[in-house]
């Protein structure tokens, strides 16, 4: 049995307990574990390793954070694929449900502009809904880095968005090319 196998066998629940602060299925927790075994062997093969445990939990923890970064973009894909399909309140004319649809692909495109700090602690708060505390412990962060990155974010939305509210003079056209990054 190589190293990393009998390593891994010893550590298996401690990586299972350590995923599913980030993975919330077992289902899911299981295939990284396989995921983490496959790509673990595969580097073994090819190089020395010399802490077999924290490089097993560093590949586990990137790849538990692959996971979540293609959940988040599985998200706003889906927002941005769904957005005529979504029921939308009945307001009190054609030209505010317009300027609500405007208003989150904005917001949708200003999150894509965020760093990935910023982008993974605003998208497990607002999309998954969990407490500070959680998001701290799933990207092993403290609280108070969530907090900061989840200020920074809010702020940064918030500008992006104000951006474009001066821009409400421009024609449907002039937005677009602003919004495609054509606003030269």
């Amino acid at each position: 049995m190589s190293m990393i196998s009998r390593i891994f066998v010893e550590k298996s629940a401690f990586l299972k307990n350590f995923l599913k602060k980030f993975i919330g299925t077992d289902q899911d927790v299981d295939d990284i574990l396989q995921e983490v075994y496959l790509k673990a062997h595969q580097i073994e093969n090819r190089t020395d390793i010399k802490n077999p445990t924290g490089f097993l939990v560093q590949i586990a923890k990137n790849i538990a954070i692959d996971e979540l970064n293609k959940k988040a973009r599985q998200a706003t894909g889906y927002i941005d694929e769904h957005l005529d399909e979504i029921p939308i309140e009945k307001t009190a004319s054609l030209e505010s449900e317009e300027e609500a649809e405007e208003s989150i692909r904005l917001y949708c495109q200003a999150i894509e502009q965020l760093p990935e700090a910023c982008q993974k602690a605003l998208i497990l708060r607002k999309v998954y809904g969990l407490k500070h505390k959680e998001i701290a412990q799933k990207l092993d962060v403290s609280v108070s880095t969530v907090e900061k990155n989840l200020k920074l974010a809010g702020l940064f939305c918030d500008e992006y968005l104000s951006n474009f509210n001066l821009t409400s003079t421009l024609s449907t056209a002039d937005k677009q090319k602003l919004l495609a990054g054509n606003d030269k």
